[in-house]
């Protein structure tokens, strides 16, 4: 289980909403375009009340994934190709093509997570809930760093979303 670091402070289970303890860090590899790599120490935590455990994860990467949000997000926008001398070799065409086909695949459970929070964390109102208008659209507009608001928001909210193969 994995939620997304937003601020100094550790936030409350996104299971049951039970008080995190922290456990221990471990490594976690960090892939930039072009191919460079370093790696980070990721937090992880453990619920008194469910007993599950959980990563936290910088805003830069995504659950499950090795590359910065930023070059995923670039890839799923168009800007990152395989054309691009910096993105040459890596990451490679059939990793972009995975995660365009991992986005393409998740598009209606990330609008349905999105929807779910804004009303029910954040009392929208049932108008957000039967919209015709896409809320990720509006965060993709709006921000710059739109992937990785949209996980932010789905994984803290107790949120997930499948790798498909």
């Amino acid at each position: 289980m994995f939620f997304v670091k937003s601020s100094e402070n550790v936030p409350g289970c996104p299971c049951c909403g039970g008080q995190l303890r922290y456990r221990d860090s471990r490594l976690r590899i960090r892939k930039h375009e072009g191919g460079n790599r370093d790696f980070l120490s990721i937090r992880r935590f453990r619920c008194t009340a469910c007993e599950s455990y959980h990563n936290e994860l910088p805003d830069v990467l995504l659950p499950y994934k090795h590359y910065e949000a930023e070059v995923i997000s670039g890839v799923i926008d168009g800007i990152v190709t395989p054309h691009d001398q910096d993105s040459e070799d890596y990451p490679s065409i059939s990793t972009m093509l995975y995660w365009l086909r991992w986005f393409q695949l998740n598009l209606s459970n990330m609008e349905g997570y999105l929807r779910n929070a804004g009303y029910s964390i954040l009392g929208l109102g049932k108008d957000l809930l039967f919209s015709d208008q896409s809320l990720l659209e509006a965060v993709r507009k709006k921000y710059f760093n739109w992937l990785e608001k949209a996980i932010r928001i789905i994984y803290n909210s107790g949120g997930f979303l499948p790798a498909f193969y």
